[in-house]
C-alpha cells in the first residue's frame, strides 16, 4: 500500500510539474509569436504605445507539433513505471516458461511416448510415428517441434521426407542416412539376410523376396550407393555382403525387434 501511495504522489508531482511546464510553454509561445494590432492609417503606421501591445494567442493557434510534444511529456513520466513493470513481468514469464519447458519437456505423457518411439525406432518417419502412436498430424507436428527445439531429437531430410533420431550423437550422418534407407521393409529384409548369409548372389535374393531380377537389381544398386552393401564379382556371379557400419546397424535393429 505504501508503495502504491508513493507512486500515486509521484504521479501527482510529475503532473503538476508538467502542467507548469505546459503553461510556461504556451505563455512563451504567445509572447514570442508575431504580434500585431489592426488600425487604419493613411501614409504612415501608428507609433503610439497602444499599437505595440501584444495580442495573445488562443490554444488553437499553437502548433500541433508543440501540443503533441507537451502531451507526450505529460503522459510519459506517469507511464514509465507501469510500462517497466509490464515489460519486466513479460520477460520473467517468458524466461520462467523456457526454464520449466527445458526441465519438464518429457513430463508430458504423449510427448514422452513420441520420444520413446523415436528412440526405439531410429530413422522413423513422420507417417510411421503417426500410425504407430495413433496421433493426429497437427498434435504430432507440435510435439516433434518441441522435442527438436529442446534438442531431444534430430531430423534428417532426404528426398522430401523427414526421418527422426535420438539427438545423443549415437549415429553419424552416414549412419543416419543408412537407417533412413533401412526404413524400407524390402531393403531391411535384404540386409538382414546378408547379415546371416554374407556373399549371397542376386538369384538367392530374388528367391528370398520373391520378385523379379530387375527389381532386385534396383534395390541392390540403392543399397550399394548408400554404403550399406558392398559387391564383389567373380566371372558372371555377383556376390553381396554388408559393409562394416551396416552390420552394427542391422544387428541393433534386429535386436530391438526381437525384444
Amino acid at each position: 500500500m505504501r508503495v502504491k501511495k508513493q507512486n500515486r504522489i509521484s504521479g501527482v508531482i510529475y503532473a503538476a510539474a508538467l502542467l507548469i511546464l505546459v503553461s510556461s510553454l504556451i505563455s512563451s509561445a504567445g509572447a514570442t509569436s508575431m504580434q500585431y494590432s489592426v488600425q487604419n492609417w493613411d501614409e504612415a503606421p501608428p507609433v503610439n504605445e497602444e499599437s505595440k501591445a501584444p495580442v495573445p494567442l488562443d490554444l488553437w493557434q499553437v502548433s500541433p507539433l508543440v501540443l503533441a510534444a507537451v502531451t507526450l511529456a505529460m503522459i510519459s513520466p506517469v507511464m514509465v513505471l507501469p510500462a517497466e513493470i509490464i515489460l519486466g513481468g513479460i520477460g520473467l514469464v517468458a524466461l520462467n516458461f523456457r526454464r520449466v519447458e527445458v526441465k519438464t519437456v518429457l513430463d508430458h505423457e504423449l510427448r514422452n511416448g513420441i520420444y520413446r518411439h523415436v528412440l526405439d525406432n531410429p530413422g522413423v518417419c513422420f507417417t510411421d510415428i503417426e500410425k504407430g502412436l495413433d496421433v493426429n498430424r497437427g498434435t504430432l507436428d507440435y510435439h516433434l517441434k518441441v522435442l527438436r527445439r529442446e534438442h531431444r531429437i534430430a531430423v534428417l531430410t532426404k528426398n522430401g521426407r523427414s526421418f527422426y533420431f535420438e539427438n545423443s550423437g549415437r549415429y553419424t550422418r552416414e549412419e543416419m542416412e543408412m537407417l533412413a534407407i533401412l526404413r524400407n521393409d524390402t531393403e531391411f529384409t535384404i540386409c538382414e539376410y546378408l547379415l546371416d548369409s554374407p556373399g549371397a548372389s542376386r538369384n538367392e535374393i530374388v528367391s528370398l523376396i520373391k520378385t523379379t531380377c530387375s527389381t532386385v537389381s534396383w534395390h541392390m544398386k540403392r543399397l550399394t550407393d548408400s554404403g550399406l552393401v558392398c559387391s564383389t564379382k567373380d566371372g558372371r556371379i555377383v556376390s553381396y555382403h554388408l559393409s562394416g557400419p551396416a552390420k552394427r546397424i542391422v544387428e541393433d535393429i534386429s535386436g530391438s525387434r526381437c525384444v
